[in-house]
């Protein structure tokens, strides 16, 4: 959507659409989580931050700004991310779950994407972008003047990049029982825990299991991640079941946004690897791939 924003012609290729893809089931919320370096994700998540506070304006985005409450075990220093957040400060006690002292509480997007994908779509295609369902088997089959690479896991058979690895999330949605704030648990001895409402529902997390493959949901699983929520969150007892749901995210030590070039000399730029924060880093992200691109290829689009 940058690349077409800035005046590009854009075609999307893609082996899956919504609602068939691993951001249909996600919370998707912003904070960066498991993705590195840390200097370049605290830039490419403080850019996405302005830009989907900026798009929660037009309720067919289905972006709210919601106050995200982190649980803490004790007094910590301020995240490393903080700078990203200008509204980041000590959670009022009572804001706290029962028996919790210590807290971070701050404003930050979280994005439906039943409603975010099919959003991003329409504004793609009136905009002139050109989207089309195909498995990509080589970058060579690809004839454009110039190529972007944002296939997530599909990299490692794509590029042969053997530093990618799938980080198993298995999920919990629930009706949402009138939560209006999401609370987050990364420290609890049992597993990390969120409960992050969209609306009508409640995303409850999680798993973050490295070199996980693909499995169907794991029913133990799914009661731990209930547990877990339910003595952060007590209303959420009676909320009614709506789905179990498991997804690989695209684990990298770092993540992979650079230029390079194909065997014919066509400019590639690479934007995979995000980890747990791809929502969380995407427009910052594509503002450097536009950079990048028009840097590598000497020339700026007219607007």
């Amino acid at each position: 959507m940058a690349l077409q924003l800035r005046g590009h012609a854009v075609t999307l290729w893609a082996e899956r659409l919504p609602p068939h893809t691993t951001s249909d089931i996600a919370a998707a919320f912003w904070y960066p989580y498991k993705a590195e370096p840390r200097d370049r994700v605290l830039g490419w998540a403080r850019s996405s931050h302005a830009r989907f506070v900026a798009l929660a304006a037009d309720p067919a985005a289905g972006i709210r700004v919601r106050e995200v409450i982190e649980v803490l075990r004790g007094p910590t220093a301020p995240p490393w991310w903080a700078d990203a957040v200008p509204s980041l400060r000590p959670a009022a006690p009572g804001r706290l779950p029962p028996g919790i002292t210590h807290g971070w509480s701050f404003e930050a997007p979280v994005i439906d994407t039943r409603m975010y994908l099919p959003f991003l779509r329409t504004w793609f295609e009136r905009s002139g972008g050109v989207v089309q369902q195909r498995r990509l088997h080589s970058l060579a089959e690809v004839s454009a003047a110039a190529l972007v690479n944002c296939t997530g896991l599909g990299a490692r058979e794509l590029c042969g990049d053997s530093t990618l690895f799938p980080i198993r999330g298995q999920l919990v949605h629930v009706a949402n029982p009138g939560l209006d704030v999401v609370m987050l648990d990364e420290d609890d001895p049992a597993g990390i825990a969120y409960v992050v409402p969209r609306g009508d529902d409640c995303v409850l997390g999680g798993t973050a299991q490295p070199h996980a493959e693909q499995a169907p949901p794991d029913p133990d699983t799914a009661a731990s991640i209930l547990a877990r929520c339910t003595s952060m969150v007590p209303a959420l007892a009676d909320a009614a079941p709506l789905g179990h749901v498991v997804g690989l995210r695209p684990g990298r030590p770092t993540v992979r946004l650079e230029a390079d070039t194909l065997a014919d000399g066509r400019v590639l730029v690479h934007n995979y690897g995000h980890g747990g924060a791809g929502v969380t880093l995407s427009w910052g992200c594509a503002q450097e791939v536009c950079g990048c691109l028009e840097a590598a290829t000497g020339s700026t689009p007219p607007r």
